[in-house]
């Protein structure tokens, strides 16, 4: 959707059981849009979460109007939702976030900086001793899925798999058609932020990491269990692969 008064930054979140975190995450992205004179947007994209998500954001609604709901018919997964999110984004600049603060939105107004540099603001764990709130299972899972992606894919980051960048709308859609020219989707894989590095660093479009310090999440349960964690990282070593081939 494109408006002839676009906004500066759209941030699209995917929900599903997050009635708790969703209202305090639209209440601090608007602070922050107000701090650093942003004007931005909060898109909720909800798969019918049973916890009653969406009506709680219909009530922030009525206090920030520039809260947008997409309420989706059943649990359709994250990849789709932030592609259907994308797609009603108004904003030049879009960041895809999780509602549950895992990916500090502090950080949000550094990450946008860099894109008016022309550079893809990238949220990173993996800079000096940034603090990754986690158990030793998901740190050591994370720590060699980065190792092994950097010895394939030379991208330049340290960071692969947290998935918090801000990045201009036309950077996103170019990668996006080039991806599927090359036969990549790369919405459809959790770590969607993987093919977007890599296929960024085939089209020359710089990367710049920034400090994100990931916390646990505020309430709720993690939507990945330590089983569903080793297939994810198996799944993606894999994939890393078929990427390097896919991109030679």
């Amino acid at each position: 959707m494109e408006s002839s008064n676009p906004l500066d930054l759209s941030v699209v979140t995917a929900t599903y059981n997050e009635r708790e975190n969703i209202p305090l995450l639209i209440k601090e992205l608007n602070r922050i849009f107000e701090e650093n004179k942003i004007k931005g947007e909060v898109i909720v994209v909800d798969d019918s979460s049973p916890d009653g998500t969406s009506d709680v954001v219909l009530e922030m609604k009525k206090k920030f109007p520039n809260t947008v709901l997409n309420k989706r018919s059943g649990r359709l997964g994250i990849g789709s939702a932030y592609q259907d999110g994308i797609k009603l984004a108004r904003g030049k600049v879009i960041t895809l976030m999780d509602a549950d603060f895992s990916q500090p939105p502090n950080v949000l107004p550094q990450l946008y900086k860099k894109t008016v540099e022309d550079k893809i603001g990238w949220g990173s764990r993996y800079i000096k001793k940034v603090r990754f709130d986690s158990d030793i299972p998901h740190l050591i899972g994370t720590k060699l899925l980065n190792e092994w992606i950097s010895l394939w894919l030379r991208t330049g980051i340290n960071d692969h798999t947290l998935g918090y960048f801000a990045i201009k709308k036309e950077h996103l859609e170019k990668i996006i058609a080039y991806s599927k020219n090359k036969g990549i989707r790369p919405f459809d894989n959790i770590l969607y932020g993987l093919p977007i590095a890599a296929v960024a660093k085939k089209l020359g479009i710089t990367i710049a990491e920034v400090e994100a310090p990931y916390e646990k999440r505020k309430f709720g349960e993690s939507k990945i269990g330590f089983f569903d964690g080793i297939r994810v990282v198996s799944k993606d070593m894999i994939y890393t692969v078929f990427l390097f081939f896919k991109l030679r």
